[in-house]
């Protein structure tokens, strides 16, 4: 009776190959099997069951069930599957579709794939040995000793332990986590490079960019293209180029600074800042400008360094040198600036100089209180005052030892000096016609000042004395007290002697969607199982 299937059971079955007929390609071998189905329409074709074990050339296949074509050296295993390649690296899958001629394979349901670096888990895997390529592209999830890595699209270089990821890219830390549209992972040295819109976002702090790179064991990252970090409180900053050191939350910025802190309302320009979170402070360089702003007043001051430092609920500034600042109705320069907000002292040290409206002001030291909102309340000149203010026809100029100053809305109104106090001021009558020239000394002088920072009123006290002058009969070498230096050429006129062209609120950089073109890969077409239910 011709039988339509022949069994033939091997109770055990070891060592036995079967080599191609038709190709030079390295034949699958069967190294083991419980039992061998044969079917005499199918002269080419095993069923292998139980124990079954594969080899092809360095890869060792390990299934409950096998069908082998022989002539085109091909096997499908399904059941616990096990692809073990080398020393290193194995494949799990509910099923395999192996191409010996190819070196290539196809891994199904429950795929499972592991090498000393990493763990990987996908529903579809194609597995090229030839380049040394696995990849998926209907999602997976990798694991290594630190971080879970998702995608949509995943591919590993076996030889150079190196992941590419394409869209919806997510890795999962403990201390952050990065959305990418393209990123590249390094699994033994777990380092990863961005190419694309990436953010991460650690500690309430988001890091955007379109290209970077971070290194996860040593918590450090670089980024440029369209880099800013911002913190939840909606404080940013952006630079062409960004590093970042996690373990003290340090960030330095490079090129093109910016930052906006909108709770303090302050601006900030620079070609270089670092920035220590943890400290709430921060270094400025390279042409740095510090613009605080409210609803009244804009007030900017640079100079070559500044430092900004938050101490509780009060900030401390030191700037140098070169320091030069604005708030429209006053201006000055000065080798150093020192302010704490807590004591509500601004200090300009070494040559300092102000100039309010047309008047300019200097002494070895210029103290300013400040009140509310940064505004100045009061001024101090320990030593060494001198004021002058620009007349047609020569310079009002006042001298002493010590000063004192009142603002007003901003602007000085009052001022009183002591210590031997010397005037030379150019009287005018109503119509502005020059009628003399009035020098004085005295121990004490207070002025009053009006809202273009004119004298007003002038109270020489105790002792005054003095001559008033006809124009015509001044003596030319009393026309300037001694000291008298003009800086007229050095002061701060408006905003843009500051800015050099820069925006007072600089806009941050747009965030583009995490999305990345899919570059599908095209798998070789495998040979169809010609036996179906076998």
């Amino acid at each position: 009776m011709k039988k339509q299937v022949l069994h033939i059971l091997f109770i055990f079955f070891s060592g036995i190959s079967y080599a191609q007929q038709d190709t030079i390609h390295a034949p699958i071998e069967v190294i083991h099997a419980d039992n061998m189905i044969l079917h005499e329409a199918y002269p080419d074709l095993k069923l292998l069951t139980g124990h079954v074990q594969l080899k092809h050339k360095d890869a060792i296949l390990i299934s409950d069930k096998v069908l082998l074509d022989l002539k085109k050296n091909f096997a499908e295993a399904i059941g616990n599957v096990v692809l073990n390649q080398g020393d290193t690296l194995t494949l799990r899958a509910d099923v395999v579709r192996y191409d010996g001629n190819l070196d290539f394979a196809l891994a199904l349901g429950n795929v499972f794939l592991k090498d000393p670096t990493m763990q990987l888990s996908t529903d579809t895997l194609y597995y090229d040995k030839a380049r040394k390529l696995a990849y998926y592209e209907t999602g997976g999830e990798i694991r290594d000793t630190i971080n879970l890595i998702e995608s949509k699209i995943g591919k590993y270089y076996t030889d150079q332990n190196k992941y590419e990821f394409i869209n919806q890219v997510k890795i999962i830390n403990p201390d952050y986590t990065i959305y990418s549209a393209h990123l590249d992972y390094q699994t033994d040295v777990q380092t990863s490079g961005f190419f694309g819109p990436t953010e991460i976002r650690s500690g309430g702090d988001l890091i955007y960019a379109e290209k970077g790179f971070y290194d996860s064991r040593n918590q450090t990252g670089w980024f440029k293209e369209n880099a800013y970090v911002e913190d939840k409180k909606g404080r940013w900053m952006a630079g062409d180029s960004i590093h970042f050191t996690q373990k003290d939350s340090v960030y330095t910025v490079t090129g093109n600074v910016r930052m906006v802190d909108s709770t303090r309302q302050v601006t900030v320009w620079a070609g270089f800042a670092r920035q220590w979170k943890k400290q709430d402070s921060i270094e400025l360089h390279q042409d740095p400008v510090v613009i605080n702003y409210d609803e009244r007043d804009t007030v900017l001051f640079n100079a070559q360094n500044i430092y900004l430092k938050q101490i509780d609920t009060f900030r401390i500034v030191y700037a140098y040198p070169q320091v030069r600042f604005f708030d429209g109705k006053m201006s000055g320069k000065a080798d150093s600036l020192y302010r704490n907000e807590k004591k509500q002292w601004i200090e300009l040290y070494k040559n300092p100089v102000l100039w309010n409206e047309d008047s300019q002001i200097t002494g070895d030291t210029i103290l300013i209180r400040t009140v509310e909102n940064n505004r100045a309340d009061s001024l101090i000149i320990p030593s060494n005052v001198f004021i002058i203010q620009k007349d047609s026809s020569g310079f009002n100029q006042i001298k002493g030892r010590k000063l004192k100053g009142k603002f007003k809305d901003g602007k000085l109104r009052e001022i009183q000096i002591t210590g031997n106090a010397q005037t030379i001021y150019f009287i005018r009558d109503d119509d502005g016609k020059l009628v003399g020239i009035d020098q004085s000394v005295c121990s004490e002088i207070k002025i009053e000042l009006n809202e273009k920072g004119e004298a007003e009123k002038i109270y020489l006290v105790e002792k005054p004395e003095g001559t008033t002058y006809p124009p015509s009969q001044y003596p030319p070498d009393k026309r300037k007290l001694e000291g008298f230096l003009w800086r007229g050429d050095e002061k701060i006129k408006n905003k843009n002697d500051i800015l050099n062209g820069r925006e007072i609120i600089p806009e941050k950089p747009d965030r583009k969607k995490i999305i990345s073109e899919e570059k599908q890969i095209e798998p070789p077409k495998l040979p169809v199982r010609l036996i179906k239910g076998l």
